[in-house]
């Protein structure tokens, strides 16, 4: 897997490969990169991370990256990028209907992760990339599918628990470790649990920040889901998809995905979309094998 990206081969990778999936959008994408929507490389004083902001009296986003050259690095850009094309779909709402609520934030910069990361995976021929590009979006799955779910469970024991008591340094680290039994299962050694890492995450302390968590999960499932249907369905989905994106500014999250066939109310959809997580750790597991 080539390591050596450049901003200029990044881009062209991004166009290339989301060309095969929406017109508008590698044109977007093309766009952002033209006219440097895209603060790109690392430097004294700048923040960590990534981060993509609208700019609604453009009709245009602004994107910051510390972009490294490496594959996550282009995957980081898919993911911002994203962000960047739903935004572009809320853009077509009046200026008071281009807020969407958080469960939905993650669905279109999600969506461009999975489509990328698993259209270089069915385009490598060689088993050890095929093994590192699915090995990369799986670890991101544990995280949202455990971690993250670690967090919401935690997060909501201290909401219920802080009614009735006051939570000291012990009880939250008894929290925790529960949490982190509850998400993690058997799946992750009982001796390596971590009792502090409500010190850690900032978005606890955010008054206006509560439940973060739950839309990366949330997102994840989301955007499998609609990604799926788009293999099932082609080049007939992707109205539906921005039409769906833009909806999420108007419309309750339920509504939004029942434009597209969607019935969140169900479990059988986001059983799909684990049993679609489960099916490519199976194919992790055969190319060890």
């Amino acid at each position: 897997m080539d390591s050596n990206y450049t901003a200029e081969t990044a881009r062209d990778t991004l166009v290339e490969n989301f060309s095969h999936f929406s017109k508008e959008l590698s044109d977007m994408m093309a766009r952002a990169f033209a006219e440097s929507w895209i603060d790109f490389y690392p430097h004294e004083g700048k923040v960590g991370g990534a981060f993509c902001a609208n700019v609604t009296t453009e009709k245009q986003s602004r994107i910051l990256t510390n972009f490294n050259g490496s594959f996550d690095s282009v995957v980081t850009l898919a993911h911002e990028l994203g962000h960047a094309f739903h935004n572009k779909q809320i853009f077509e709402n009046r200026i008071l209907n281009q807020d969407y609520s958080m469960p939905v934030a993650e669905t279109a910069s999600t969506f461009n992760e999975t489509h990328f990361m698993l259209s270089a995976y069915k385009k490598s021929n060689d088993p050890q990339e095929k093994l590192a590009i699915l090995e990369n979006l799986l670890s991101g799955t544990t995280q949202i599918i455990c971690d993250i779910y670690s967090r919401f469970l935690f997060e909501d024991a201290v909401f219920h628990k802080c009614e009735a008591q006051f939570l000291m340094t012990n009880d939250l680290k008894e929290i925790m470790l529960d949490a982190q039994k509850q998400a993690y299962g058997d799946g992750l050694d009982q001796t390596k649990l971590h009792p502090y890492m409500w010190t850690c995450k900032g978005h606890y302390y955010s008054s206006g920040l509560s439940y973060y968590n739950f839309p990366y999960a949330f997102g994840g499932l989301f955007a499998m889901g609609l990604y799926t249907q788009f293999l099932n369905e082609g080049d007939s989905f992707v109205p539906k998809y921005n039409a769906l994106l833009k909806a999420t500014a108007t419309c309750s999250v339920e509504d939004t995905a029942k434009m597209a066939g969607i019935d969140l109310t169900k479990p059988d959809f986001w059983r799909s979309s684990l049993q679609t997580f489960a099916n490519l750790i199976d194919e992790y597991v055969a190319l060890i094998g």
